[in-house]
Order: C-alpha cells, then sequence, then structure tokens
C-alpha cells in the first residue's frame, strides 16, 4: 500500500507532499495502481518545482519513497497551486477507486499556511 500524507494550508493549497510504499496491486500487466501514484505525483512535484521564483525540496529516496515541500513562493499564486492541488487530491480518490486498498491517504491542514 502506498502511505500518502499531504498537507494544505488554510487556502486548499498543498504544502507538502510524503509518499512511501507500494500499491501492491498487480496483475499479469504489471502495477497500473503504483505507475499512476508514481506518474501523478512526480508530475506535480516537476511541475511546482519548474515555477520561477518558487523554492521547493523533495527527494525520491529510493524506490516507492517521494517528498515535497514548498518552502517559499510568489504572493498570488494560490489559484494556480489550489487548482494543481485539486487535480493531485482527485487523481489520487480515482486511483483509490479504481484500484481499493492500493493507497492510504491522510490530509491534514496546516494552520499557519505557506
Amino acid at each position: 500500500m502506498v502511505q500518502i500524507v499531504v498537507h494544505l494550508n488554510k487556502n486548499g493549497c498543498v504544502s507538502t507532499m510524503r509518499m512511501h510504499g507500494h500499491a501492491g496491486y498487480s496483475s499479469s500487466e504489471g502495477n497500473p495502481a503504483c505507475a499512476a501514484v508514481t506518474l501523478l505525483s512526480r508530475s506535480v512535484a516537476r511541475l511546482v518545482a519548474s515555477r520561477a521564483g518558487w523554492t521547493v525540496e523533495g527527494s525520491t529516496r529510493g524506490p516507492g519513497n517521494l517528498s515535497l515541500a514548498i518552502i517559499r513562493r510568489p504572493r498570488g499564486t494560490d489559484d494556480w497551486l489550489r487548482g494543481v492541488s485539486e487535480i493531485l487530491l482527485q487523481a489520487l480518490a480515482d486511483i483509490d477507486e479504481e484500484y481499493p486498498g492500493s493507497i492510504s491517504l491522510r490530509l491534514e491542514e496546516m494552520s499557519n499556511g505557506t
């Protein structure tokens, strides 16, 4: 099972994301749940890290591990990041629906925001 923890700031924007583990769902064609989570999380991390003026930290310490922390970002970026956050959360919900028991998602709201 992929264990996912996402911290949201008071505006509903991702502040940090941590993923650990493997989906555990497999078929004769491989592990589509694990592949979907991996592709989604790496794409979101790379997209956020590519933004001009943003400071992010992250790592992929071995297979089945990913972390992302948004340290600093310009003012006026809430709408963009909220959209990315909503897509991330909806896609994770879709993966969970399609492959039940493959992921565990915990959302936590941060009181001080980012």
